[in-house]
This record gives C-alpha cells, sequence and structure tokens, in this order.
C-alpha cells in the first residue's frame, strides 16, 4: 500500500530537498525559493507551495538541478 502524505508533509520534504541542493545552506535555499525560476515558467518555488500538484513541479525542478538537467 502507498503511503499518501499530506501537503505539509509534501512541503517539508520540498524544503528539505532545496537546502540539499544548497549543500545545507537554509539562506541560500529561502533565497532560491522566493526568486522566479526558468523552470516553473518564470515563478518562484515558492508560490506554487500551496497544492500537492505545485510542490512536485518544485521538487522535480530540484531533481532535475540536481542532476545537471537544463530546465
Amino acid at each position: 500500500m502507498t503511503e499518501t502524505k499530506t501537503t505539509e508533509e509534501l512541503r517539508e520534504l520540498a524544503i528539505e530537498e532545496a537546502i540539499a541542493l544548497f549543500e545545507g545552506d537554509e539562506l541560500a535555499a529561502m533565497k532560491w525559493m522566493r526568486t522566479a525560476q526558468r523552470g516553473l515558467g518564470n515563478r518562484p518555488p515558492q508560490g506554487l507551495m500551496s497544492t500537492p500538484k505545485g510542490i512536485e513541479k518544485v521538487r522535480t525542478l530540484i531533481g532535475r538541478l540536481e542532476h545537471g538537467v537544463i530546465t
């Protein structure tokens, strides 16, 4: 059975992943979250963090950046 995460749990996971992307630098990660990102249609990740679908878009972008995939 697949575990379904709440929106809050997904949001926390995305924030943890963003911090990991910036090698533990929370300030840099939070600045990135507030800055428009090309891979999100020039929207800041923070603006997409209210729905599971938006959070998944942010997490997908983080994964692409981690692996050097141009977005």
